[in-house]
This record gives structure tokens, sequence and C-alpha cells, in this order.
């Protein structure tokens, strides 16, 4: 499903509906005239039709549902360690502004470069589904120079310990980012979401009714709602990829106040 990624969500929504309302009632025109040649349509009791068909749906329902959930949380997951890493780096910024120089200089422009490969070189890696490493290179950059440092006062010793809690942050969230590159819901599940899909509307086609246009309207109004969920599932399934990605606004909002802010960024 990656042309899913591509095309604009308000083309996916309308071709998914599209396509489980009309393949819904084309069935639903198939399988009618099917029965009424044989006669089928005269046994069957809508009343007990419609207790099976709701325990159907409600299992069905529920299922989506969760998935739905899930596929939700993985993109919320997604979104929250890219802005809580490009807090970090705000907040490792201004940190090292209490060093001395030319460790201060050295660690500011390693920063930018960080943000600048993020920004620049791991999104677009992220967005074709491949987890970036070149951003593993520039936070050792800031390691190299942070961990020998050896503070001689007790100020420069506060701002140290400070400044590793935030650079270990910074590596835990950027972990969390690059692990959510592959969030998507299992094969297993699509099979629950698309079987359950078909078994629900061809329950539909069981009742008994005289008017075509309402059992049609009826059956491709659920089909519709089916597609609708399934639509929504399918473009948060991958949260960096496609037009709806998590965006890398928070880190270029972060990278704009740091050159802003910095007496000599580098190139």
């Amino acid at each position: 499903m990656a042309w899913i990624h591509d095309l604009s969500p308000w083309v996916v929504a309308t071709v998914m509906i599209a396509f489980f309302s009309g393949g819904a009632v084309a069935g639903l025109a198939i399988s009618r005239g099917w029965s009424r040649r044989r006669g089928l349509h005269a046994l069957v009791d809508n009343g007990v039709i419609g207790w099976i068909f709701s325990a159907v749906l409600g299992i069905y329902a529920i299922a989506i549902g969760l998935i739905a959930v899930a596929s939700w949380n993985n993109s919320s997951e997604a979104s929250s360690a890219a802005s809580h890493e490009a807090a970090e780096v705000a907040a490792l910024y201004r940190d090292v502004q209490g060093y001395p120089e030319p460790v201060q200089a050295q660690l500011e422009e390693a920063i930018i470069r960080y943000v600048r490969s993020v920004v620049h070189e791991d999104w677009p890696a992220q967005s074709r589904g491949h987890v970036p490493q070149r951003g593993t290179h520039s936070l050792d950059d800031i390691a190299v120079i942070l961990y020998p440092f050896a503070p001689q006062t007790i100020s420069h010793q506060i701002v140290h310990a400070e400044t590793l809690r935030a650079f270990n942050a910074l590596v835990d969230f950027r972990r969390l980012r690059l692990e959510a590159v592959d969030y998507s819901v299992p094969g297993a599940l699509w099979g629950v979401v698309l079987v359950g899909a078909v078994i629900s509307i061809l329950a539909s086609y069981v009742f008994s009714m005289d008017s075509f246009s309402v059992h049609a309207t009826m059956t491709g109004l659920l089909a519709a709602m089916i597609g609708l969920v399934v639509f929504f599932i399918a473009i948060t399934d991958h949260p960096y990829k496609g037009r709806s990605q998590v965006t890398p606004q928070a880190y270029e909002l972060v990278l704009k106040d740091l050159i802003a802010t910095s007496p000599s960024p580098s190139p």
C-alpha cells in the first residue's frame, strides 16, 4: 500500500470509500439476482438475520476499532518522540552556553550540525522507510567534545551535569524516533481488517428487502463507513511516510532559533 502515502489524504479517502461502496453495491446486485432466481429470499427471516448481523458487525467493530486506536497511538508516539527530541536539543544548546571557550563554540557548532542532519538527511530517509545513521555520527561529534571536559569550578560542574542529562535524554528520544520508523500494522491484523470487512458486507446481503435501492443504500453506507476506517488505519500506518507524515517542523523551529542566537554558526 505504498501508493497511499504518495497521494493526498482526500484522494485516498475518496478512493477507499468509492472502492468499498461500489464493490459492496455491485456484489449486492449480483447476490440479490442470484438468490431471487432461486427463491431464497422468501426463506429469510429478517429478525433472526438481524441478531446474527448485529453480532458479526459488533465483533468486527471492536476489532477494527482497536486496530485503529493502535495505529493512531503509533503515530502519536512517533510525533511525541520527535517533539521531545527537538526540545532536548534546544535545552542542550542553552546548557552549553555556560561552558568556557573554545568548548562552548565547538559544542554549539556540533549541535547545529546535528539538527541540520536531522532535517536534511534523517527526514528524507525516514520518509522512504529507512532508518538514518548520519545523525548518530553527529551525536558522536558532540560526545567527543562533551565527555572529556573537566569542570574546574562548582558552577561549571553544575552546568556539565545538566548538559550530560540533556544529552542523554536527547540520545534516548532519538532512539525512540528511529524505532518509530518501522511502526506499522502487522500483516495479520491487516488480514483481520480486510477479511472482516468482506464478511460484514456479505452479511448485509442476506437481508430480504423488496426495494433494491433501500438495500443498496444501507449496504453502501455500511461499506463507506468501513472504507473510512480502513483509510484512517492506512494513512496512520507509517508515521513518517506520505503527505500526512510527522513533519520535522519542531527541528526546523529549533534550528532557526539556534542559528539566530549563535554568534558564529557553522556554514
